[in-house]
Formats: structure tokens, C-alpha cells, sequence
């Protein structure tokens, strides 16, 4: 076995500079011969990844994906994955002109390579990014809440003040979105006839597309009112209201026959609205007059049903005639 090692050795170190130069040529040979070797192959649908510097957004930016040609091992070019050959590029923010498209033009380098397949060539229609690009700028808009449209209180109620805390939400975006961004909605509020008092939520804003917001959600505070509102009822007959046998005796009549009275009911609104004339009746109290005569008397009136109250009688005195029956 030693004599085989001494053999190795001696055949290593006799000529040794021209076995190792020989030995660099063959293997250069063999790296051309492997290069000439080497496959090629169209990739489809490779991913282009842009990246911005912060000052600068992208508008409707698509995802970028584009065909290239790609060399390589067979065995590699088989195996490969359009997103093992992503590309990645960087646009500068000299290099944007405001109201201006901004073009980024691919080259090989600006792709992976991966188990030895590398992108060689990018069709010339595929070789240049055109993006829309505008400043991001911050700036602060007002909230608007919104309420559920599809429900609604009972007609006993009504919303007053609604209070957003904050008032106002800070937004990042395109310049062209800002400028014209006048306000930010809530999600919608829900309100329907459960709600009888005043209450307080958390509420998610809805942040314009292509916007970030913050915060994203706020405290909305809606005041809840019980609501009331006023009914005339006009031209209603005035009732006499007398001692029990008294008109056998006398005859009670209006100084002015065709007088009219109009009546103002306030209360809440279901029940001021189903109430019917014939249940608003004006009247005057004779029953303590005992004596003939012309008598000035105050109106009053009465109404059926609750919480209804009377706002206005017109006009709230009349005179009236007593007089013996013969």
C-alpha cells in the first residue's frame, strides 16, 4: 500500500507545473463546453416588484408582470418558477416630473437568478414600466358620520347633535385625492325603534381607496330625543259645558254664531298624528253663570289621548249670550 502512495506521489511532483496548467485548461474547456451547453427558454408572468421612495405613491399601479428570456442548466430551466426570477427595481425622486408619466426601463440585471438559470433578454414591449405616480402629502379631514338608511327610529323619536371624538382624522395619500377630499364617513351608524335614548359607539372610518387614515376608528356620540311636534285643527264647533237640567231654563248662545275656533295640540308625533278632529273638542264653561246676560268666557279644550297637550286656542275668549227661556 506505501508503494502505491510513493508511486502517486513521485507521478504528482514529476512535471508538476504543466500537470496543473493542463489541468486549468481542461477545466476551462469544460466551463465553455458546459456555457455552450446551456438551454434557453421563454418565462411568462415573472413579477416585477417597484419600489418607491417615500415621498412618492402610485395610482392605479397593476402588478407588474412581464416575459422574459432566461438561460440556463436544462434541469434548472425545467424546474423554474416565474417568481425565482423576480425582479426588483427602485425609481428615485429626481427622477419624477410632476403631471408627467414616470417609465422604468428592466435590464437582466434587475432579476434573481436562481440554481444557475439567469434572465438574458426582456422583449423590447415588455421592457419598460410606465407608472402614474404623485406626491403622498398628510393632511386633516373632517368626519362624517353615517347612519344606517335601511332602519330608522320610532316616529316618537328623533336624533339631535351627533359629536365625533375626534372631530378630525389625519390622512395619507395621493396629492390629487387630498385636494379634493372634503370629508371621512363613519361606517353606518345602525338606528332603529330600540333606540330611545342618547348613546355612545366605536365607529370604523372608511378610508378612501388608496388612503391610509388615522385613527382608523373613532367615538361618535348621538343625542336621542323624544320628538315632538305641533297639529292645528281648524274651524271646530264650540261645545257648551252647563249644569245638569239648566238649559230647560235658559238658552245659552254665542254673541257671534258663526265663530270658529282653532285648536294647536302638541305631543308626541304618533300620537298627534292619529288623532281625529272629532277627538279635539273646544269648550266653554257656562255652569257658574246663573244670571241673564252677555259674558266674556275663556275657551278651553279637550283632548283624547296621552301625552298630548294644548298648545294654542284661537281665539282663547268669546262672548256669550244667556237668556230666559219663555
Amino acid at each position: 500500500m506505501a508503494g502505491v502512495f510513493r508511486k502517486v506521489y513521485s507521478f504528482i511532483r514529476k512535471d508538476f507545473w504543466r500537470k496543473m496548467i493542463a489541468l486549468f485548461f481542461a477545466l476551462m474547456i469544460y466551463a465553455v463546453v458546459q456555457d455552450l451547453q446551456q438551454d434557453g427558454r421563454t418565462v411568462t408572468d415573472v413579477p416585477v416588484e417597484v419600489v418607491l421612495p417615500p415621498e412618492l405613491v402610485s395610482i392605479g399601479a397593476p402588478e407588474f408582470r412581464v416575459t422574459v428570456r432566461a438561460k440556463g442548466p436544462s434541469r434548472g430551466l425545467a424546474q423554474i418558477n416565474p417568481n425565482d426570477l423576480r425582479a426588483r427595481v427602485r425609481v428615485r425622486y429626481q427622477d419624477f416630473i410632476a403631471g408627467q408619466p414616470c417609465k422604468v426601463r428592466l435590464t437582466p440585471d434587475d432579476f434573481r437568478s436562481f440554481n444557475g438559470v439567469r434572465v438574458t433578454e426582456i422583449p423590447s414591449s415588455e421592457s419598460t414600466l410606465v407608472l402614474n405616480l404623485q406626491r403622498q402629502v398628510t393632511r386633516n379631514v373632517r368626519i362624517q358620520p353615517k347612519f344606517d338608511k335601511t332602519r330608522s327610529l320610532s316616529r316618537d323619536y328623533e336624533r339631535r347633535e351627533v359629536r365625533c371624538i375626534p372631530a378630525e382624522v389625519q390622512v395619507t395619500g395621493p396629492e390629487q385625492i387630498l385636494c379634493s377630499l372634503k370629508e371621512v364617513s363613519t361606517q353606518p351608524i345602525p338606528l332603529d325603534e330600540s333606540v330611545v335614548e342618547s348613546f355612545e359607539t366605536r365607529v370604523e372610518l372608511e378610508a378612501p381607496e388608496g388612503t391610509v387614515i388615522s385613527p382608523e376608528n373613532v367615538t361618535v356620540q348621538v343625542d336621542i330625543a323624544k320628538n315632538y311636534i305641533s297639529r292645528r285643527f281648524e274651524s271646530l264647533p264650540l261645545l257648551f259645558l252647563a249644569q245638569p237640567g239648566s238649559e230647560q231654563r235658559r238658552n245659552f248662545e254665542l254673541v257671534d254664531p258663526n265663530k270658529r275656533v282653532t285648536v294647536t295640540i302638541y305631543g308626541q308625533q304618533s300620537s298627534t298624528l292619529a288623532l281625529q278632529p272629532e277627538e279635539v273638542k273646544p269648550y266653554i264653561d257656562v255652569s257658574k253663570l246663573t244670571e241673564p246676560g252677555i259674558y266674556t268666557v275663556s275657551i278651553s279644550c279637550y283632548v283624547k289621548g296621552d301625552r298630548l297637550d294644548v298648545k294654542d286656542i284661537v281665539p282663547d275668549k268669546i262672548r256669550v249670550k244667556i237668556t230666559d227661556r219663555k
